[in-house]
């Protein structure tokens, strides 16, 4: 099951820029109002695909920055909210969690 993680994890996040872009940019207006679901469907992916990929760890560091993760999960969540409400504070969420992102990857220990 594990080999599925990355991809879905990748793909997910492809969807998720895509789809940002879109909320950002709106360049076509038909297509506004599934942004918001596109960008639900990528963010569903790369969280089912990071919980597949996560390894299980009695380091407390290691533990440390899983939770870190799951924070960052959960943002994207509240930013697909968001997006539905139809607030920029959406970005916003995204922005946070894609830092927390890139600062796990640096700090995860290498295996």
């Amino acid at each position: 099951m594990k080999k599925y993680g990355f991809p879905l994890y990748a793909i997910g996040y492809i969807v998720i820029i895509i789809a940002v872009i879109g909320f950002v940019f709106n360049p076509i207006a038909s297509l506004f109002a599934y942004i918001p679901y596109i960008f639900s469907v990528g963010a569903g992916l790369s969280i089912i695909g990071r919980l597949l990929t996560l390894p299980q760890s009695d380091d407390f560091r290691v533990r440390r920055l899983n939770n870190m993760l799951a924070v960052s999960a959960i943002l994207v969540i509240v930013s697909a909210y968001l997006m539905f409400k139809g607030e920029n504070m959406a970005i916003l969420t995204l922005f946070i969690s894609a830092f927390i992102d890139i600062y796990t990857s640096f700090r995860y220990p290498k295996q």
